[in-house]
């Protein structure tokens, strides 16, 4: 292999090689008879250049909808001391299709849900400031995330809430939120459903326990779970 790489990386030879390809025709003969080929290089415009995957693809989309958010709104039941947060036309990435993806392929999907919820709280900034009086006697929160898609098939529950994880770190870095902890948030509940309008709604309500709306009985069994060995 070493011997092979040297060649390879010899650039008077190459430029040897590629002579004699021009003068031997070789434009017009078939790719797999280039003397470059067959050392595993191609020197061919945009050779080497992949197309983007699906995952990349499908990212892309989901980003460039989301960018979209006039149809917006913001709801606050002082009643309930709750909050509404309808985003309209809203489409989520699933679950399996962001872990195909680098990291840094989704920092434009998590930019755009952060420049969502600052727009959303811009444009509602009466509410927002009513919610922020009255939010700390509203933690822990339960956090309910519905999604409405057309999509042919509806993403599972764990996807929904693993999509909505950048939505919560915009909201905590809104403010609209302190943290993501379990002092403030006990508990996301998501579902999903087919429907010919996309949307996301979001309501944040404060969990009946701090475990949210986990059993009594559960969390006493979590309790008597033995040392490990």
């Amino acid at each position: 292999m070493g011997k092979r790489w040297a060649v390879a990386s010899d650039p008077k030879l190459l430029a040897r090689i590629a002579e004699q390809d021009r003068l031997k025709g070789a434009q017009s003969a078939p790719p797999h008879t280039s003397a470059l080929t067959k050392l595993g290089l191609d020197a061919s415009p945009g050779a080497g250049k992949k197309e983007p995957s699906y995952a990349t693809r499908r990212a892309q989309k989901v980003a460039l909808n989301n960018q979209d958010s006039r149809l917006d709104s913001l709801h606050y039941d002082e009643a309930c001391n709750t909050l509404t947060i309808v985003l309209v036309g809203a489409e989520l990435l699933s679950h399996n299709t962001s872990l195909r993806m680098h990291s840094a392929k989704t920092t434009k999907l998590k930019t755009t849900w952060l420049k969502r919820i600052e727009a959303l709280m811009l444009t509602n900034l009466t509410v927002y400031d009513r919610w922020k009086e009255n939010q700390k006697g509203a933690f822990p929160l339960v956090v309910e995330e519905v999604y409405a898609t057309g999509e042919n098939n509806c993403l599972d529950v764990e996807s929904v809430t693993a999509a909505c994880k950048p939505i919560i770190d915009a909201l905590v870095r809104t403010r609209f939120i302190p943290d993501d902890s379990p002092d403030y948030i006990a508990q996301p509940i998501s579902y999903t459903f087919r429907q010919p309008n996309n949307g996301l709604v979001l309501v944040l309500r404060p969990a009946p326990k701090p475990w949210g709306e986990i059993s009594d009985s559960t969390m006493d069994r979590a309790r008597l779970i033995p040392a490990s060995l």
